[in-house]
């Protein structure tokens, strides 16, 4: 993250975490509660879909609490 300015990485993170968001989300509503209009593949796709979504929102917030760090906020949670 040295290459990166602390603002652009906290804005990153941000990004990547309501992406996370908005698949798993979709995700889920294919899965679970859309289910009968959707085919067996498709369902199992977003079965994995959550599961990928998931790491993303892992990926995005760890990005979120090192540009806090960089920037000095040292309580960010």
């Amino acid at each position: 993250m040295s290459n990166i300015k602390p603002q652009t990485a906290l804005n990153l993170g941000r990004a990547i975490i309501s992406l996370a968001i908005f698949c798993m989300l979709a995700a889920i509503a294919i899965a679970y509660f859309y289910d009968a209009y959707f085919s067996i593949s498709e369902q199992t796709c977003a079965h994995l879909t959550v599961l990928i979504s998931a790491a993303f929102f892992k990926l995005g917030y760890v990005v979120r609490l090192a540009a806090h760090h960089a920037l000095g906020n040292y309580n960010a949670g």
